[in-house]
């Protein structure tokens, strides 16, 4: 017998939007692998400037502990526990979460006072943004120390739901900082595990080269049986939920600066987008109004709001949206009413910002007429040509 298919309860959430995008499942998929990894690592760029670095990564490594938690929740009911009581119940937990991400995870010990898990594969580096090379190796070395957060949260749910050992965490290789390391190695231990025994040996394998012309979440996915309708969904509602997340963390702690530092944050797009939208759309120098339309549309849809081009008859044309996945993700989360009130405020300084990336800011405006952050029915752009 076939093996059931696992699918997400936001599958339908995720196909209502890769339909109003024009997008399939495992291109949306794989898009949304790449923005939620890009974007994590575009906040800790934002953040460090802005807040120094010692805040900067403590906030960064709070949007980790939001997620760990949600995943540790996840992982309790994906598993049908109602309490964890001991480490080999973490530790299946803890595989359960890094499956999640996705990465493969092998638990390759798990003792009632041991557990090792090696991470042979991780979607983060591997879907991270191309970037300069010493702030992408400065922001991996971050992401090691991170991975202690997120595991330190872990194990404070566990704690409420009748975890009493204290768990030592160790990181003995990681693929972010070990460039040469073939598995990251996660070792849980309780105070009772012998930290003299020798760890289980790490294969020497690279699994980046085994993928071949494959898409390298598709073959992972293989790995751990599992398919796109169990996995796609997360990494999508994950973007918004990242975002969201990190909004959050300047809104409780730099309140002061929280809308100057999440606009920054935002800035970092167009200049990305913009030069891809001209190379995909085969646009060179932009003329009419249809061009300046298909370039914020393109820029709306890098960041999954889909919006269709409705032209009048007075010289200029409206964009509209019946759907936005921030303002939706940010319900499903509980959002404060703050957090609308600034996705108007970015939706409309990003498509400033993509104007004039394009240099069109001299030649066109686009305004918000309507806002379903605001509470509308939908979201509409008007373009006009400036006389």
């Amino acid at each position: 017998m076939a093996a059931q298919k696992v699918v997400s309860p936001f599958l339908p959430f995720m196909e209502k939007h890769a339909k109003a995008l024009k997008m399939n499942l495992k291109d949306l998929t794989v898009a949304s692998l790449r923005s939620l990894f890009g974007h994590v690592y575009y906040i800790w760029r934002t953040f460090k400037p802005a807040l120094g670095e010692e805040d900067g990564l403590k906030y960064y490594g709070n949007v980790w502990a939001a997620l760990a938690q949600m995943s540790f929740q996840g992982a309790m009911q994906k598993l049908g526990l109602k309490e964890v009581k001991d480490l080999p119940t973490f530790g299946r937990i803890v595989e359960d979460c890094f499956i999640g991400v996705p990465a493969l995870y092998v638990t390759r010990r798990s003792t009632k006072n041991e557990h090792v898990g090696h991470v042979l594969w991780c979607a983060n580096p591997a879907y991270g943004p191309a970037d300069n090379t010493y702030k992408r190796h400065d922001y991996y070395r971050q992401e090691v120390y991170l991975t202690y957060i997120y595991l330190w949260a872990l194990i404070e749910e566990a704690k409420k739901v009748g975890l009493k050992e204290d768990i030592l965490v160790e990181l003995p290789s990681g693929r972010c900082r070990d460039g040469a390391a073939c598995a990251c190695q996660i070792v849980l231990r309780t105070r009772d595990a012998d930290p003299a025994r020798p760890l289980p040996e790490v294969e020497n394998r690279f699994l980046d080269l085994e993928t071949g012309e494959q898409e390298p979440v598709l073959y992972v996915l293989k790995k751990q049986k599992r398919t796109l309708e169990e996995q796609g969904p997360g990494s999508f509602l994950g973007f918004f939920a990242v975002d969201f997340l990190a909004w959050l963390q300047l809104n409780i702690y730099v309140k002061g600066k929280a809308q100057e530092v999440y606009m920054k944050l935002w800035q970092t797009f167009p200049p990305l987008w913009v030069k891809d939208a001209k190379l995909d759309l085969e646009i060179g120098k932009i003329k009419t109004i249809k061009d300046v339309a298909n370039i914020i549309i393109y820029c709306q849809k890098k960041k999954y709001n889909a919006y269709t081009l409705s032209p009048t008859s007075n010289g200029s044309a409206t964009l509209v949206s019946g759907v936005d996945p921030f303002v939706e993700v940010g319900a499903m989360l509980q959002a404060p009413a703050g957090y609308n009130q600034t996705l108007a405020k970015m939706d409309q300084d990003f498509v400033n910002n993509v104007l004039k990336v394009a240099k069109l800011d001299k030649i066109a405006t686009a305004t918000f007429s309507s806002h379903l952050a605001k509470g509308a029915k939908t979201s509409e752009i008007t373009i006009k040509m400036r006389k």
